[in-house]
């Protein structure tokens, strides 16, 4: 037990240092103020509302969502038509969420989760894009050249280079749509502190925002909070 509790703390360090080094040292030529604002309380409830609404709508899992949403016979309404004091309707989407990414079935996504004891939606704008990591994936970590910094991999997008042979398409048709007024459903990030965050559900459009910061202002996102040590274990 004790060298477990060693080796937490050691990859709770790891995290923290490396976005103390990559957060603020590597970009310390930029001006470093807080432009994050809380706007409101927020709930377990709202983030799996707009966790559903964003996958229903991403390329790369809609149809594996919509049938799950079969599977519960379910259609759309549930999510884009839903009623958040319906208690019943709740808990049903709670649980398609469970099916679809393994949300409070301790798997997939959600493998040793940590246990938010705080939600917000909080407004960010690009003076905060440098606080927000992806989560430690091989896919992100070689397309941010290791940082783990949506900056980084917007860098490696714009040189052309691919990951693993796919394509950056999505992000550059991403890009193009947020800079012709198009907005997303909210990102879901977790923190210990509110000065680092991880992306839970989000990658791409926060990749997205990161080819035009200009256009990541007053961004509404959901905001975990959790132990530092629980986050740790989580990535």
């Amino acid at each position: 037990m004790g060298e477990k509790r060693e080796c937490v703390k050691m990859a709770e360090r790891l995290f923290w240092t490396r976005g103390m080094l990559y957060g603020k040292m590597e970009h310390k030529g930029a001006e470093w103020r807080d432009d994050m604002k809380f706007l409101q309380k927020s709930s377990e409830d709202e983030m799996i509302l707009e966790f559903l609404k964003a996958e229903y709508t991403s390329v790369r899992f809609s149809s594996t969502l919509k049938n799950v949403l079969w599977d519960f016979g379910c259609d759309r309404n549930i999510i884009f038509s839903a009623d958040m004091q319906d208690a019943v309707e709740n808990r049903t989407r709670k649980r398609i969420l469970g099916a679809y990414r393994g949300y409070g079935e301790d798997r997939e996504l959600f493998e040793r989760f940590p246990e938010v004891f705080e939600w917000s939606v909080c407004s960010f704008s690009d003076n905060d894009i440098e606080k927000i990591r992806y989560i430690d994936y091989s896919y992100w970590n070689e397309l941010s050249a290791g940082t783990q910094m949506p900056l980084d991999a917007a860098k490696t997008i714009r040189n052309g280079i691919k990951i693993y042979d796919v394509a950056n398409d999505g992000f550059l048709q991403a890009a193009e749509y947020i800079k012709n007024g198009g907005t997303f459903p909210k990102l879901f990030l977790l923190t210990a502190d509110y000065e680092n965050f991880v992306i839970v559900e989000g990658h791409l459009r926060m990749t997205a925002y990161a080819l035009v910061p200009e256009c990541f202002k007053d961004v509404e996102v959901i905001v975990g909070k959790c132990s530092s040590e629980q986050l740790a274990q989580w990535m």
